[in-house]
């Protein structure tokens, strides 16, 4: 037995936890926050192999990049990364008395039916977490989700996941496990979140029967099966399975994306409507909400979807209530607004001499000339928005800030525009007085505010 290691950096090896083909485990004791952890060394390859060798980097190192940009209770931590006499290691998190639902898998061992459809939901959800982080995990299967004494799941080993609309480069290609791959994966084509959603119905369908939807002993005929075939019914293999299972497992093992499970969430869903006790509470709900808000306003028509989710983590969801300053005259205030519901009004002097609307945008010339806030802007009736500034941008993929200016750049023209046809018009144009002003916000109001280019009547 080969002699154990003691250290990777900070962290003293207690004990062997584990060995996979990727590469090895092991038990270890972090002394600076007095915890075990479970260091991942990679799989030493043949040192005479450059490509395998630096596939093998770039596979260790794209799962502590994944990984660490997830914090989901059922996706198991990454707490740090690093090298040791030239060996790459992760440190992850480690669960006592794990085990990863392979053995589960066994006909002579399988799980109760409510427990699996519990399993399967929490998976769901975590995924669901992922994939609005722009990240597809490619590699689903029952070695890859971990169960707890407790009962409950972690996902790991995002070596193969791919991070979507990112400025770095990833594992492309066909990487994974062939048994639990989706049809589109197989062929190489462009994936998505519903890939993941498809490994997972395998997972469910071997859990519940104790076999593989698609049995081939050859990799020809397995991916002839898994293109062409449709997969067995659950209930033919396991009579005693509820019969709602059979939907369940036809629509995540669709061949056809349209009638595939379209998120995490319905996935999860579906299985609620089945069984009592599964919570169908999809973690930061209101993140979930406010992203389907963004979705329809117009500002964000062009955006994917990740680079929506982008967008809303790198700005600030503010609320206001009736009357109450939003932006104050006089402010450094060099934020871009994004209005998702309710109207805002622009006070200059004693008169308002602007409104927007949902959906509208205002605070153009602050955000680009970083110049001070020179008249109010008051909440009519109750406002929420998106407020971001540049700093809050600087952390957001490359491709969603070029998305994001060039949207700003043509609102900003835009609101030029009309501002030249409206000094054009000017001429005689009076203010109009609100009903919600009030005397403080007259007396705060002063010049035209850079948030709407609205000019103010000589």
């Amino acid at each position: 037995m080969a002699e154990l290691p003691q250290k990777f950096g900070k962290y003293h090896v207690l004990g062997l936890a584990g060995r996979g083909n990727m590469g090895v485990v092991y038990l270890g004791y972090d002394p600076f926050a007095d915890r075990q952890v479970a260091i991942k060394v990679s799989a030493a390859p043949d040192p005479l192999d450059g490509t395998s060798s630096r596939l093998a980097r770039k596979l260790f190192f794209n799962e502590a990049h994944m990984a660490g940009v997830l914090e989901h209770p059922n996706i198991l931590r990454i707490l740090d990364a690093g090298e040791e006499g030239g060996e790459p290691y992760i440190v992850m998190e480690f669960v006592e008395g794990g085990n990863t639902l392979q053995p589960f898998c066994d006909p002579e061992n399988l799980l109760p039916v409510p427990e699996v459809a519990d399993i399967v939901a929490r998976c769901a959800k975590a995924l669901d977490y992922a994939h609005c982080r722009g990240v597809i995990h490619r590699d689903i299967k029952p070695t890859n989700i971990m169960r707890t004494p407790e009962g409950d799941v972690k996902i790991g080993d995002f070596g193969v996941a791919q991070r979507t609309m990112a400025d770095t480069t990833h594992v492309m290609g066909i990487l994974g496990s062939p048994r639990y791959m989706s049809p589109e994966q197989i062929r190489e084509e462009t994936i998505s979140g519903q890939t993941d959603l498809y490994s997972l119905g395998v997972v469910a369908f071997e859990l519940l029967t104790g076999r593989l939807p698609y049995p081939a002993v050859s990799l020809s005929r397995l991916i002839h099966q898994v293109i062409n075939l449709d997969p067995p019914r659950i209930r033919d293999l396991r009579p005693d399975l509820p019969e709602g299972l059979d939907g369940f497992i036809r629509c995540a093992l669709a061949k056809d994306r349209r009638q595939r499970f379209r998120s995490g969430s319905e996935m999860a869903a579906d299985l609620a409507s089945l069984f009592d006790g599964i919570d169908v509470r999809i973690d930061a709900v209101d993140e979930h909400e406010k992203f389907k808000a963004l979705r329809e306003v117009p500002f964000f028509s062009e955006f994917s979807d990740i680079e929506v989710w982008e967008t809303l983590r790198a700005g600030s969801w503010e609320n206001f209530s009736p009357n109450q300053t939003i932006v104050g005259e006089g402010n450094l205030d060099f934020s871009f607004y994004i209005l998702v519901s309710g109207d805002v009004y622009v006070v200059k002097g004693d008169s308002v001499i602007a409104s927007f609307k949902s959906g509208d945008c205002f605070g153009e010339m602050g955000y680009a000339s970083r110049i001070k806030r020179t008249s109010t802007i008051l909440a009519d009736g109750d406002v929420c928005l998106l407020r971001i500034n540049e700093a809050q941008m600087d952390h957001a993929s490359e491709s969603c800030q070029l998305r994001f200016h060039k949207k700003f750049l043509r609102t900003l023209v835009g609101r030029l525009g009309q501002r030249a046809s409206e000094e054009a018009d000017a001429s005689g144009v009076q203010g109009f007085n609100h009903p919600l002003l009030s005397d403080a916000a007259r007396r705060g109001a002063g010049d035209d505010d850079s948030a709407g280019f609205q000019v103010q009547a000589p």
